[in-house]
């Protein structure tokens, strides 16, 4: 075969080999507030992006969905010269309602009603009718004390939507009243006086003695009460028990030992009153400018005091020291010698001789 018709038979086999075809093409997009586990929180916008359409059939290029809900897919299709072409989106969740109906509810009754008086778990529930409950608080509540505890809690949902708080009250109280200053006190031959301190958190309070195990009647929480009639030469035991409103309790205990018994006395006979004898004082004339005077007594040629008064008179005691020993006025006859002293004692400055005598005790 020539080249020419070669070249013609190619050209018609060209000719006869239709052209591949080409439909519409489709993207989208979506745009809204993101929350979690691939749920939305708010209105979502879609999108469409078509490529090679001559004509939509049934498509709503950009469209808002505003509604909560589990799961929305959304459609469109389109045409051109070569044929028709369709596309789906996956499915759209909007969840924009937080949880709703929220409780709490305790592990366990008050203790002591309306206290609990120790760490008590406190759960929080609620309910979401779109996207379902995620977590809701779980707490375990110890302290501090107060009458008006109240805790909160909130649920969160499958798409992070938070509930608003709720709020859980009741009385905590797991602190015991304090109980110092415990004591007893022998009042008298048969009473005892037992005493405490505490605070204003005490409600009530018990006091047992042993032996015995005598349960005392009621008391003030302050703390003072006086038990008797005692047996005399005991030991007693007292256990006081404070306890608050909520039935904490504080316990501590004393002990003490009455005196012994006092054996009753007849009435005694009156003393007869003591003869008293006078003490001898000494007299003289006073000295003009004289401070003070030196007396000096002597017995049986012996000196056996040395005073130095400051008065022109001086009167003899029963006993007294002189250089380190001990003298009593015995019955006898003394004899005694006084002098004037000017100035300070320590100038030893006296005057003559300005009397002497004898005197007998």
């Amino acid at each position: 075969m020539s080249r020419s018709l070669l070249l013609a038979a190619a050209l018609l086999a060209t000719a006869a080999t239709p052209a591949a075809a080409s439909v519409p093409t489709f993207d989208y997009t979506l745009s809204g507030p993101a929350g979690t586990g691939g749920w939305f929180t708010g209105p979502v916008t879609l999108t469409w992006t078509i490529t090679g359409a001559t004509d939509l059939d049934a498509c709503v290029p950009i469209e808002t969905l505003r509604d909560d809900t589990t799961g929305i897919q959304r459609s469109c299709s389109a045409h051109n010269a070569d044929g028709n072409a369709s596309a789906t989106t996956k499915s759209i969740r909007i969840d924009q309602t937080p949880p709703a109906g929220l409780t709490a509810a305790p592990a366990r009754p008050p203790d002591a009603p309306p206290f609990y008086t120790a760490p008590v778990a406190l759960t929080w529930s609620g309910t979401d009718t779109t996207s379902g409950i995620a977590s809701c608080t779980n707490t375990t509540y110890n302290g501090p004390d107060t009458t008006t505890a109240a805790p909160t809690g909130t649920c969160t949902d499958r798409a992070g939507n938070v509930s608003a708080p709720l709020a859980f009250g009741f009385a905590y109280d797991a602190t015991a009243p304090p109980l110092t200053a415990l004591t007893a006190t022998p009042a008298a031959n048969t009473t005892m006086s037992v005493t405490w301190a505490t605070s204003p958190d005490a409600r009530t309070a018990a006091v047992t003695r042993d032996p015995g195990g005598v349960t005392l009647p009621n008391t003030t929480p302050a703390g003072n009460l006086t038990d008797g009639p005692l047996a005399p030469s005991t030991t007693y035991t007292y256990t006081v028990t404070l306890r608050d409103a909520a039935g904490n309790a504080t316990t501590a205990t004393t002990s003490a030992t009455t005196p012994p018994a006092v054996a009753a006395e007849s009435t005694p006979r009156p003393k007869p009153k003591a003869r008293t004898t006078k003490l001898p004082t000494l007299r003289w004339r006073a000295r003009r400018g004289a401070k003070y005077y030196n007396v000096q007594l002597f017995r049986a040629g012996h000196k056996v005091l040395s005073s130095w008064p400051t008065k022109n008179h001086y009167t003899l005691h029963r006993s007294w020291r002189y250089r380190g020993k001990t003298y009593t006025l015995k019955v006898g006859t003394y004899r005694y010698y006084i002098w004037p002293g000017y100035g300070p004692r320590a100038a030893h400055r006296y005057g003559r001789l300005l009397t002497k005598g004898s005197v007998r005790r």
